[in-house]
């Protein structure tokens, strides 16, 4: 699968272990504020829009795509429009289709290929004890609508392929507006997020692949 990894790449640092408790001091307060806010957020959709440059790449490529995350950690993925790939969890299964022609896949939760969605949509994204000894936490930018969060890996293994990560968060923490990934080799990645909508009524057929 390709696709899947180059929309998140900027969730590197879930996957990271984590060796001591964390000081809540050297994480800024607007993102403490987001994060508790992500906690008790329900069920939400989402759209964003991906923006991906590489050196040898003349013009930047785009990509849109949308996930719909339940408050029982159940979620459902689609990138593309029309969606070409889906991801399903269902909380007994994970479901894969990697194109339009491609079938269904079961994969377990644990599979490389989705798991840092499953953190990061499930419901468990947010990880204070990898974020605070993985990364250095900073405010580089403060303005009326938005406070721009970067991310500078501490581990030198990780600096070899990613360089800095940069959130733009709502003031008091009410939303994350994007997310850009800068990679050891001058790569970005940019992810603009829409404003979250809550869901109700009857969503299992979100879960049913079809």
């Amino acid at each position: 699968m390709k696709r899947l990894p180059s929309v998140f790449v900027a969730s590197l640092w879930l996957t990271l272990p984590a060796f001591a408790a964390p000081d809540p001091a050297l994480i800024p307060p607007v993102m403490r504020e987001w994060m508790a806010a992500e906690k008790g957020i329900g069920s939400i959709k989402v759209a964003f829009h991906q923006t991906r440059t590489t050196p040898a790449l003349k013009e930047p490529v785009t990509a849109s795509g949308r996930f719909w995350r339940m408050a029982d950690g159940r979620f459902r993925l689609e990138l593309g429009s029309p969606a070409t790939t889906i991801l399903i969890f269902d909380k007994a299964s994970v479901r894969l289709k990697e194109s339009v022609e491609a079938p269904w896949q079961t994969l377990k939760p644990d599979d490389s290929r989705v798991r840092v969605w499953m953190k990061f949509l499930s419901g468990r994204e947010m990880d204070p004890e990898s974020l605070t000894n993985n990364f250095t936490l900073k405010v580089t930018q403060q303005e009326k609508s938005y406070i721009t969060v970067a991310m500078i890996p501490r581990p030198l293994l990780i600096k070899k392929y990613l360089r800095q990560l940069d959130m733009q968060i709502e003031p008091g923490g009410r939303r994350l507006l994007s997310f850009r990934v800068v990679q050891g080799d001058g790569s970005t990645l940019l992810l603009n997020f829409g404003p979250p909508e809550k869901l109700v009524g009857d969503l299992a057929q979100l879960f049913r692949p079809q």
